[in-house]
């Protein structure tokens, strides 16, 4: 499935607007809750495909929704969560959510899937509930022995997707959306000015917005989610530390080169007083 940047994908992380959760998960199971997107018109052909997705995410997701009881929060939040993600993305076609659903489960870690499977693992990154369900989707994955290792690889791979989201978001309209986590950095480079590019890349076209943090971050994570160790290179290194403390832009007159400025500021009095 090719798709195209439009305001349908560029808002799927976080702007989508669908009926409140209250009008289906308060009346109705988990399968009535799938059935309700993937199958409104009760048709016998698409039940077993219906119930195949719901055996699947609540065996996945069991033991968040088992937390979730003990936290009051809602019974199947996270199953209705990526349920309404795969709805979004593919509307009913409960056949093509599922293919989705499998192939990133089988990709093991989110950054090694494609396709639809990537753009299933962006949306679910955008947000604190998603990142959970997608942790739990791919709780099989190998670990890393090294202490921490694991911890800051999940981080990177959140961290690279919510990035990914960003640039897509921004990207020129008439560039299709990339299907794997290796497009995206290709845009990221784009992004870049030649000077901070690690890889030769066309630049993007004159009047295109260059969001240089999330691209640089983008590119920092992947190494990191690459190798956790990875020393990387000092403009890469800031922009990942800026985007995970919530700043998209650089430059004069961001919030980030006022931060600067404090942090600077504050440096200076404290070795004064010393």
């Amino acid at each position: 499935m090719s798709l195209h940047f439009s305001s349908r994908h560029r808002s799927s992380a976080d702007t989508a607007t669908t009926a409140p959760i209250a009008a289906i998960v308060a009346v109705t199971a988990a399968e009535a809750t799938i059935a309700a997107l993937f199958n409104p018109g009760d048709a016998i052909a698409r039940l077993g495909s219906v119930r195949e997705m719901t055996a699947l995410l609540q065996v996945r997701l069991e033991k968040l929704s088992s937390a979730g009881v003990a936290e009051d929060l809602a019974p199947h939040l996270h199953l209705e969560l990526v349920a309404r993600k795969l709805n979004l993305l593919f509307g009913s076609n409960c056949a093509a959510a599922l293919e989705a659903l499998h192939s990133l489960i089988m990709a093991r870690r989110p950054l090694a899937a494609t396709g639809d499977a990537f753009h299933l693992a962006r949306v679910l990154a955008g947000s604190v509930t998603g990142a959970a369900a997608l942790s739990a989707l791919l709780e099989g994955a190998v670990r890393d022995a090294r202490p921490g290792s694991s911890d800051m690889r999940s981080e990177a791979e959140k961290q690279a997707l919510r990035a990914a989201n960003y640039l897509i978001a921004v990207a020129p309209l008439d560039m299709l959306v990339p299907r794997n986590i290796g497009e995206t950095a290709e845009l990221a480079q784009r992004m870049l000015p030649a000077h901070e590019r690690s890889e030769i890349a066309e630049p993007l076209p004159a009047g295109a917005y260059r969001a240089t943090i999330p691209a640089k971050a983008l590119l920092a994570a992947v190494e990191l989610a690459r190798n956790p160790g990875a020393a990387l290179l000092p403009h890469l290194k800031l922009a990942y530390f800026a985007w995970c403390n919530g700043f998209h832009e650089e430059g004069p007159g961001t919030p980030l080169d006022s931060a600067k400025e404090h942090f600077f500021a504050l440096s200076g009095h404290t070795r004064l007083a010393s």
